[in-house]
């Protein structure tokens, strides 16, 4: 294969003392609708997809659950789907959002611990899309022998996690790593994981992938050992380098978090990125996402450095934001108390339409038929889900969640019920529009709620 080298400039500015970064028009093209690669690509929208359960190393900041749709977190999903399954997703999502760009693989283990399932995965949806943009996350430690398969697919994006290039640090951060059909521990472990790791990279590298390096900061483990890092990975053919905070609550049950790990403050990762940065460019917008997330980051993290831009007039409404109970359909026909994911739309004034932001999973509060035995933490975690729009669309709603709605400046609305979410949207958006004769904040459903769940 033809390989596509990039190229990034490193430019001292002497009054300052940092290190800017440049990428080639060919690499800034590449890069420009894929989110986790461009702070200036956020309007675009990324899916994970859960097709990889195993995992081939162990990590002390790891704990992988499968049932807890809260927590927002690497390795954390609601459920596991098949390909056959994960076609399904994606094509839903893709027909009511055409700013889903990329489809990705990021666990909950490792996706190329899992290589059947995973290309078989991204065959169906290249198939089915041949204009998306495929990409992967990997360990690194079975990377290399699939190099090849994955060029030929496509995969254009990759992002390695790498923690360290020193063995003993390894040791303190991998209780084990699966490799050959052994069981590697301490030293051992550690040390095949990095040189799997370097051959990984450098061979896809060469065969013209874009590589995006993230690496866990640890205190006292690490958090010194990142400028070695970067060197070397920038040295090897790596583009971006992620560093991420360690997350250690005790309550996510990891190793670190339940002996006591602390993560690192805003001045260590502060510093560590200065230290990486005089080697390469940094990503600093990074929203540590769970292995199922669907939608766009959300915009930059606190980490941003582009100043805002100040603009005489906010255009009406821009950013009004309507959350809708789905049941993966076109058609709304979900009971609040009965929904296992909201869809965000957003409403952007220059487009005047709505555009899809994300999907959140919620636990379903509500069982019954007639009457409900409700669950006031979970009907609570389905509020809080929506709590940022202005606008909560669904085919039924107690009176009870509708108040407490309320109470939060969100206008439930149940007058679209058995309609298409994009006709309802089209709706919405043309009421923003007509603000002189409507008021959409208040489009409240005339029909009797007492009787509604």
């Amino acid at each position: 294969m033809k390989s596509r080298r990039h190229s990034a400039q490193p430019q001292e500015n002497e009054s300052e003392k940092t290190v800017s970064h440049f990428f080639s028009k060919e690499v800034q093209d590449r890069i420009a609708e894929h989110p986790c690669y461009s702070k200036q690509a956020h309007q675009y929208a990324r899916m994970h997809l859960p097709v990889a359960p195993a995992c081939n190393i162990q990590c002390n900041y790891c704990n992988r659950k499968y049932d807890c749709s809260n927590e927002s977190r690497p390795g954390v999903v609601s459920r596991l789907v098949d390909p056959p399954q994960a076609l399904k997703q994606y094509l839903a999502v893709k027909k009511r959002a055409p700013n889903l760009t990329v489809m990705g693989i990021a666990g909950p283990g490792d996706a190329l611990a899992n290589p059947k399932t995973t290309f078989e995965t991204m065959e169906k949806i290249k198939a089915a899309d041949p204009s998306v943009q495929l990409c992967i996350s990997t360990n690194g430690l079975m990377l290399e022998p699939y190099v090849d398969r994955l060029a030929a697919l496509g995969v254009d994006h990759l992002t390695i996690t790498i923690n360290c290039i020193d063995p003993e640090i390894g040791a303190k951060i991998y209780p084990w790593v699966y490799y050959n059909n052994k069981r590697l521990r301490g030293i051992e472990a550690s040390k095949t994981l990095i040189e799997q790791q370097m051959r990984g990279l450098e061979a896809a590298a060469k065969a013209g992938m874009l590589i995006k390096v993230n690496t866990v900061l640890i205190p006292g483990i690490n958090d010194h050992h990142v400028k070695a890092v970067s060197e070397e990975v920038k040295k090897r053919g790596a583009l971006l380098h992620n560093i991420m905070p360690l997350i250690s609550d005790p309550a996510h049950g990891t190793y670190f978090g339940l002996t006591g790990q602390r993560g690192p403050n805003e001045e260590e990762i502060e510093a560590a990125r200065k230290d990486s940065g005089s080697h390469m460019a940094q990503m600093t917008h990074c929203q540590q996402c769970r292995a199922d997330a669907v939608g766009t980051l959300g915009g930059c993290s606190s980490q941003c450095d582009e100043p805002e831009i100040e603009t005489a007039e906010k255009p009406l409404y821009e950013g009004y934001q309507v959350g809708v109970a789905s049941d993966g359909t076109e058609i709304i026909k979900t009971h609040f108390g009965h929904a296992q994911v909201f869809e965000i739309y957003r409403y952007s004034a220059e487009d005047q339409c709505f555009n899809f932001i994300e999907q959140r999973n919620v636990a379903q509060y509500c069982t019954g038929e007639m009457e409900c035995a409700e669950n006031e933490e979970e009907k609570d975690q389905s509020i809080q889900a929506v709590a940022d729009c202005d606008l909560v669309l669904c085919s039924r709603m107690g009176i009870s969640p509708w108040r407490q709605l309320e109470k939060l400046g969100v206008s439930p609305n149940v007058d679209f019920a058995m309609q298409q979410t994009s006709l309802a949207l089209q709706q919405v958006a043309i009421m923003l529009q007509d603000s002189t004769t409507h008021t959409p904040t208040k489009m409240e459903s005339q029909h009797e709620v007492r009787n509604n769940r």
